[in-house]
């Protein structure tokens, strides 16, 4: 069949961006206790990062919910191999929450094919359809970006890298993918996430600064950079509220007035008006950490200030410099002027509540490492034999070890999560303000 041209592709594609409307959305994700979160996808799910960063946030953020979630990607999947496991790996799950991210391979890694496009639209609709039998509630995302920059410079140092792909115009293809997703969350009242435009956006931001930048070294898999960029455009088409806390004192004759915003308690509160504080603050959650892996991606989305902030306010005090200590230890120094502005403390090294998320997180990456990511490698394992065996010969496999290996994976993963729901319970944090003895540090070293 004929090709269609690029240009009115990607007219099309300019058209729906500015026509399209987002599904109506409720103010956040209205996570409640027992909810159960399904992560469908192929091998950037499989990946487990941006899908462990997601629920870190959730860990942390909500620590009194028993939120569970439920990794469904596998690697070389298209809309129709996730049919192919409906239920053994997303139905039996009972989620209450599905994402859905697919299309990357569905493509096929070629300039656009009505044939090939025809056939992931109908996959996909047949897979929501599914979906919607369960009543879940669906947030379908776009696929991701196609670096061909860096897949360019893969291949000329690689060409093996390059076998079975010609992926002309192929980031426009997946745009062209997303814009129908789009279409079809708006149609069917489904939440819609973005990955493509941010990736991209950071991406020719990035070559400003770097010709060779890029989130996606592969060109198809971000890595713990790109992976994060994705978990925050998924928070923030969650509509996640920011602060954590927001600490303010003024003082009074008597002594200090604090409020610490909703869900967050202080007590023990004593100093003297202007020049010294102490108070002792119960948060209601704790900041969103991050592994080293995706700090860079923390970074250019602001993440720590937009989503997870903690913020302190003293106003009042006299001219001089001031050291802030959470539970006896120093986590920085600042004078009179910016304390009386705002300081934000969640990503202080030092920071109490940071400390505590950093042991969760870590919680969370054993229980991915461990348990999750051995049991897509089942499933993936599963697909093959499911394509190379008899239909007798696979029953018999899965019923038996395969069944077998995937009970032993889901009670390693149950287990890590009570863990990691009793290490994500937030501990009062002891805080005092008090002139410092330290010398003025230069200008440009003071934190605000």
């Amino acid at each position: 069949m004929r090709q269609l041209p690029l240009l009115p592709l990607l007219s099309a594609c300019l058209t729906l961006t500015c026509l399209a409307q987002p599904a109506a959305r409720q103010a956040g994700l209205g996570l409640k206790d027992g909810d159960r979160v399904i992560f469908i996808g192929d091998s950037i799910t499989h990946q487990c990062q941006y899908t462990q960063y997601v629920e870190d946030f959730f860990y942390t953020r909500y620590p009194k919910l028993k939120i569970h979630f439920r990794n469904a990607g596998v690697s070389g999947d298209r809309a129709a191999d996730a049919l192919n496991r409906f239920d053994d790996d997303i139905a039996s799950f009972k989620p209450t929450v599905a994402t859905v991210l697919l299309g990357m391979n569905d493509g096929a890694y070629q300039d656009f094919s009505p044939e090939i496009f025809k056939t992931y639209a109908q996959d996909m609709t047949r897979l929501l359809d599914r979906l919607d039998a369960l009543k879940v509630r669906v947030f379908l995302m776009s696929p991701t970006m196609f670096d061909h920059q860096a897949f360019e410079q893969m291949v000329a140092k690689d060409p093996a890298r390059g076998k079975n792909k010609n992926p002309e115009n192929y980031n426009a293809v997946l745009a062209y993918f997303g814009k129908w997703g789009q279409e079809q969350a708006r149609k069917r009242g489904y939440g819609f996430i973005d990955l493509f435009g941010p990736l991209n956006k950071l991406t020719v931001e990035g070559r400003l600064k770097d010709p060779n930048f890029t989130l996606i070294a592969d060109a198809i898999h971000p890595a713990g950079d790109g992976q994060f960029v994705m978990a925050y455009s998924m928070i923030e088409a969650f509509q996640e509220p920011g602060p954590v806390w927001n600490v303010s004192a003024q003082p009074q004759k008597d002594g200090w007035r604090l409020n610490a915003g909703p869900g967050n308690t202080v007590g023990s509160i004593s100093g003297t008006p202007g020049q010294s504080l102490s108070f002792t603050l119960q948060p209601k959650c704790l900041p969103w950490a991050v592994l080293e892996e995706s700090r860079l991606g923390a970074t250019l989305t602001s993440a720590g200030h937009r989503k997870s902030g903690e913020v302190l306010t003293v106003s009042g005090l006299k001219p001089g410099r001031y050291d802030v200590l959470e539970n006896d230890q120093v986590v920085g120094t600042w004078d009179h002027v910016v304390l009386g502005r705002k300081i934000e403390l969640q990503a202080d090294p030092e920071s109490a509540t940071l400390r505590q998320a950093q042991k969760v997180i870590a919680l969370n990456k054993q229980r991915n490492d461990e348990a999750i990511r051995p049991l897509r490698n089942l499933y993936g394992q599963r697909k093959g034999k499911l394509r190379s065996l008899d239909k007798a010969a696979f029953e018999a496999w899965w019923n038996g070890e395969g069944r077998k290996q995937e009970a032993a994976l889901l009670e390693k993963a149950a287990s890590f999560e009570q863990q990691i729901h009793q290490a994500s319970q937030p501990e009062p944090v002891r805080f005092e303000v008090r002139p410092s003895s330290k010398s003025p540090a230069p200008a440009a070293k003071v934190k605000g």
